[in-house]
């Protein structure tokens, strides 16, 4: 009996790994499962270059310890300067600095380094074992960690030098520390904390003398209510005013904000000072200010606190407003002021993100949205809103892409969605279809030490990890990459050499553009040049945009030799990381049927669609010719399901007719075409079909589709 003939054709293999559907509902273009391929949004896939050091790369002067944190952020807008743009590494307990403008990357420190030991909180875990976070402001860069007094760095553009200030936090009290009813009058025998009530509402100490000490009036309405006719304190005017049980105002008094010594402030003896143990872990620059969060403390765990607007980078800890809000003629809360915002049920703040005109609280147990009356925050008006239970599980998997936020949760890989009304955010989980399961065995340990980082370029976020059952704590060899555009997941793993082996430790966007110092010769409006009286060429150091290089995705890696740092890509031609050590690259489809779930089928031809790689010869007469950076890919097919009975591989990548050599031009590539086609016989038969895209050791290949014939017989 005749088999029915039907055919399929694949050019758009680019929907990345997809595990949560089943084998009979399984999505067109995507795969079961993959390893090192690179996704293109033309339709085609690649394996990846391999990872290696950076040309002319260089070890950093310091040591990587590590068993202590690894961590990187970026300082925009350096000393002002425009373009001028730092990476940050925080390696243990100390700071280094790179300028980002130009090629080889680890060339570019810049010292000196900062010590964050200066700045230890006694009793915390240590500066070496915390995460900073960063945030620029007026060409300074202000540092957090839950470990460490808050400090803010800035660069001297004359002498190109860097120094470090800590941050004094002062805030207005508006806290009552009275245990008695504060509309009732009582004695300052009876209370010390009473007094410094009375002082904190406002009151002057001629008023409560007229009034009648030691007896303290009840602060149901202010002094000067009860002025006289000569504008002095009358205590029957006064007592002529009802105010009923409603109490006034406080916050005359400005104090540290982490050391509450209110007895040096008002001079009332016998007030216990209130310390605050923890520090801010979380920092982000906002509406024209900074906002502080993440502290630990049962009472302040869900307060934010945030500058005036900055004009002067010593105002970064005024947390207050300017105006006494206990004064008789100016008590206004200005727009411009400083102050907090309490969100009480927000549980251990990681996060602060601002995305347009609002400011995103992410904690461990939700996402709060902060938002200012017609899009600009202001001290006098803003909301809070919160927009999702799924909260940040790490502050490191927590990545910026085009300012859009993209998280991991207890639950998932997150991101927001925005109403196109009312501007609300909205949560939503984009692993849950897609990679779910593929997340979830990734061991919570390893979630927990995820860093990430935006290719802004290519419009990817990649995260890296360390594998499971990993022992070094910042070694990360595990990347998880999403393709913004096509939402697209997809892992790599990075290979290690057979002993003493490099590895890497995070990663950075580098744009290719910045700034960086250029030498300028001195000349006189003749146009000639100026010289010292001994004939020295005088020559000034300015500071100018430049283009440095391609954009790169650089990873920080750790010489395992030397336990220094230097910076590798992704671009080794040979296919091998560390240029030594093989990687597998595969990709395997989804399920075909040809049309139905019930008959065999066998799949006579398979034709795939390659594209050249190669870009010349090496080698010469007598020990012969290899082609340049060759490809190599190897299909392998599985029948009914099965998951490791495959049929042989073969080869899919053959020149058709075999390319010439150009003795005399070894650099060039003489094929007629820029695509090889090659068509292969398929052995196997059953009701489904999957097939096995794979690389060979050291060799390339783009793969831009393939076509399929199916033949189907009519019996079960």
């Amino acid at each position: 009996m005749a088999q029915r003939i039907s055919q399929k054709v694949v050019n758009t293999f680019v929907k990345g790994l997809i595990t949560e559907a089943g084998e009979l509902t399984f999505p067109e273009d995507a795969s079961v499962d993959e390893l090192n391929c690179q996704l293109y949004r033309d339709g085609s896939r690649q394996r990846r270059a391999g990872l290696v050091y950076e040309t002319g790369s260089q070890l950093s002067e310091f040591v990587v310890n590590p068993d202590l944190v690894f961590n990187t952020g970026s300082w925009i807008n350096v000393g002002g300067i425009n373009g001028l743009e730092y990476l940050v590494v925080q390696a243990g307990d100390k700071l280094y600095f790179y300028n980002k403008s130009a090629t080889p990357f680890s060339q570019q420190a810049i010292g000196p380094s900062i010590n964050l030991l200066t700045y230890e909180v006694s009793g915390s875990i240590g500066v070496a074992n915390a995460n900073c976070q960063f945030t620029s402001i007026n060409g300074a860069l202000v540092v957090a960690s839950e470990a460490m007094n808050t400090i803010y760095i800035e660069r001297n553009n004359t002498l190109g030098t860097l120094s470090a200030t800590q941050i004094k936090f002062r805030v207005r009290d508006f806290e009552w520390q009275s245990d008695f009813t504060l509309f009732q009058n009582t004695s300052t025998t009876s209370s010390v904390a009473r007094y410094y009530d009375t002082l904190n509402a406002g009151w002057t100490s001629a008023a409560l003398t007229t009034y009648g000490l030691p007896t303290l009036p009840p602060l149901t309405h202010p002094w000067f209510s009860g002025k006289d006719a000569s504008e002095n304190f009358s205590k029957t005017e006064w007592e002529k005013v009802y105010s009923g049980t409603s109490i006034i105002g406080n916050g005359r008094f400005i104090l540290d904000f982490f050391s509450k010594n209110r007895s040096a402030a008002s001079g009332v003896s016998g007030l216990t000072t209130e310390i605050e143990t923890s520090r801010f872990k979380s920092v982000a620059t906002f509406a024209g200010r900074v906002f502080f969060a993440g502290l630990e403390s049962s009472k302040n765990a869900g307060r934010i606190l945030f500058s005036r607007i900055i004009q002067d980078i010593k105002e970064l800890g005024e947390c207050f407003q300017v105006n006494d809000p206990a004064s008789e003629f100016f008590s206004d809360l200005l727009d411009t002021d400083g102050g907090d915002i309490i969100i009480p049920d927000a549980v251990n703040i990681q996060r602060l993100h601002v995305f347009g005109p609002s400011l995103f609280v992410f904690a461990e147990n939700g996402v709060w949205q902060i938002t200012g009356v017609d899009d600009v925050f202001n001290a006098t008006a803003y909301a809070v809103n919160r927009i999702s239970f799924a909260g940040l599980l790490a502050p490191g998997t927590f990545v910026v892409a085009d300012g859009l936020p993209f998280w991991w949760s207890r639950n998932g890989i997150h991101t927001l969605s925005f109403d196109q009304v009312t501007g609300q955010g909205q949560d939503e989980n984009i692993s849950i279809g897609s990679i779910q399961t593929f997340w979830q065995n990734i061991p919570n340990d390893n979630k927990l030490k995820v860093v990430g980082d935006y290719d802004k370029i290519n419009k990817r976020i990649f995260w890296l990890y360390p594998s499971e059952g990993e022992t070094v704590v910042i070694k990360r060899n595990e990347i998880l990459i999403l393709d913004v555009p096509l939402r697209a997941f997809y892992p790599w793993r990075i290979a290690d050499e057979a002993t003493n082996t490099d590895y890497a430790m995070g990663i950075t966007f580098y744009s290719g553009y910045g700034a960086g110092d250029v030498e300028v010769d001195v000349v006189n409006s003749s146009d000639v040049q100026v010289q010292t009286s001994t004939g020295t060429q005088v020559i000034v150091t300015r500071e100018y945009n430049i283009t440095g290089a391609d954009s790169n995705m650089v990873l920080l890696c750790r010489d395992y030799t030397t336990g220094k740092m230097s910076m590798a890509l992704f671009n080794g031609e040979t296919f091998k990381d560390w240029g030594t050590a093989d990687y597998d690259a595969y990709a395997e489809t989804g399920y075909e049927f040809f049309g139905d779930v019930m008959f065999k089928k066998t799949a006579p031809y398979l034709i795939t669609y390659c594209r050249e790689t190669e870009e010349g010869w090496t080698g010469n007469e007598s020990v012969g010719y290899n082609p340049i950076r060759p490809s190599s890919l190897l299909v392998s097919t599985f029948w009914d399901f099965r998951k490791t009975t495959a049929t042989p591989a073969q080869q899919a990548y053959r020149y058709k007719p075999m390319p010439i050599v150009n003795a005399s031009a070894l650099s060039t590539w003489t094929s007629p075409a820029t695509v090889v086609t090659t068509r292969l016989k398929i052995r196997g038969h059953g009701r489904s079909m999957r097939i096995r895209f794979e690389a060979e050791a050291g060799k390339d290949f783009i793969l831009l589709g393939y076509g399929i014939i199916g033949a189907a017989n009519t019996n079960l």
